[in-house]
């Protein structure tokens, strides 16, 4: 790649650095804000949640207006919006202010989240677009982890936790004021059904809605199942703490491996290691040297369902299509994002704490027969065409 590629593609990702660091210290400062001010739990989950369901909704219009401005303003914009928000939450503290900003919030986060994956997705190319992605969800990982620590800096009241926060988003945005625009242009956009993204690239489709199911489940829920099995509060998020490791430490590896290997083949290595890590952990909760291990790896390859899910829409739909691809993935994800905790945890009220380990490992080998049927029948398609 030119080195002027090389460098959008590092200020697109340190952009999105930023992007991870709102969505890591957003939820749980809103959280200890609310209940601080004698909010009910379900309001704090209301606003907590309304930013994602802003996503699913609008989902079909980011591209649109991704066509009319472009690809860079649209980041740019996005992130400004967000910016504005965060500055306005500490003027206006009251759970129907903070559900409507969120809601705002949730709308110019996603723009720059799909617009910031098609540029990547644009600029990288099928040799290098696994390792370009895996670099992607590492910088979105460290900002996500880097939320925590900020609250513990800024603290939770007043203005600074809010100021601090908008003032790192803008800086990490501000390096896309001096580069040009993406080769993709608003001229090669073409609109395309969410029907037919889907027959297109059913298997795609489906690794984003796995990875929304199991991914918001396995945060919301482990800690929860941690604590059911007999683990202290400090050890029971811990065991998130070392899955979401495991997310920047492998993504680079398997991204790498996904160029090299291919992506489908690697998909069903992560969804056969995802399937069976849940069930690997109940035996090896009480045993340290094999635990930590488990959920670095189960981590890794788990999120990697949504890394190497986004390389293979640059490989299968054009540039023009791109757009409408990426947003279909991402509302796709969304939803699974918000189903996922709901169901996980009905299944805990049932049958606690086993169905938990019953329902990650189920969701994950849809998938992964998902894969195997679809190579069983690419195989007899090349056998009767060589026939």
């Amino acid at each position: 790649m030119t080195t002027s590629r090389n460098l959008q593609l590092s200020t697109v990702v340190c952009s999105f650095l930023g992007v991870g660091l709102v969505f890591g210290f957003q939820p749980p400062l809103i959280a200890l804000v609310l209940t601080r001010t004698g909010a009910p739990s379900v309001a704090v989950g209301a606003v907590t949640s309304v930013s994602t369901i802003a996503v699913i909704i609008f989902g079909t219009v980011y591209p649109r207006v991704i066509a009319r401005i472009g690809l860079k303003r649209s980041v740019l914009a996005g992130t400004a919006i967000a910016v504005i928000i965060l500055l306005l939450m500490p003027v206006l503290e009251t759970v129907p202010a903070w559900t409507t900003l969120r809601f705002i919030n949730g709308c110019a986060l996603g723009l720059a989240w799909i617009a910031s994956e098609v540029w990547l997705n644009a600029l990288a190319t099928d040799e290098s677009r696994g390792r370009v992605m895996a670099f992607y969800a590492v910088a979105f990982a460290a900002g996500v982890m880097a939320g925590p620590a900020l609250l513990r800096f800024t603290g939770t009241a007043g203005w600074l936790p809010f100021v601090v926060g908008a003032v790192a988003l803008a800086i990490t945005a501000v390096p896309l004021l001096f580069i040009g625009e993406p080769p993709a242009s608003a001229d090669t956009y073409h609109r395309v059904r969410l029907v037919h993204l889907i027959r297109t690239a059913p298997i795609i489709m489906l690794a984003a809605l796995i990875a929304g199911l199991v991914e918001s489940a396995d945060v919301s829920l482990l800690p929860v199942y941690g604590l059911h099995q007999g683990l202290d509060e400090r050890d029971a998020l811990l065991l998130v703490t070392v899955f979401l490791a495991g997310n920047i430490l492998l993504q680079l590896p398997i991204g790498y491996l996904a160029d090299r290997l291919g992506r489908r083949l690697v998909l069903g290595l992560c969804a056969a290691v995802s399937t069976i890590g849940p069930v690997l952990l109940a035996v090896s909760l009480r045993t340290p040297w094999a635990l930590w291990p488990l959920l670095i790896v189960w981590g890794g390859m788990m999120y990697a369902f949504y890394t190497q899910g986004i390389a293979m829409l640059g490989e299968t739909f054009p540039p023009r299509e791109l757009a409408d691809a990426n947003a279909a993935f991402v509302m796709i994800y969304c939803a699974g994002g918000v189903i996922g905790p709901t169901v996980g945890g009905l299944a805990m009220d049932l049958w606690n704490p086993n169905s938990l380990i019953l329902f990650l490992s189920s969701a994950t080998s849809i998938l992964l027969v998902a894969l195997l049927l679809e190579s069983r029948l690419t195989a007899r398609l090349r056998s009767s065409e060589n026939v």
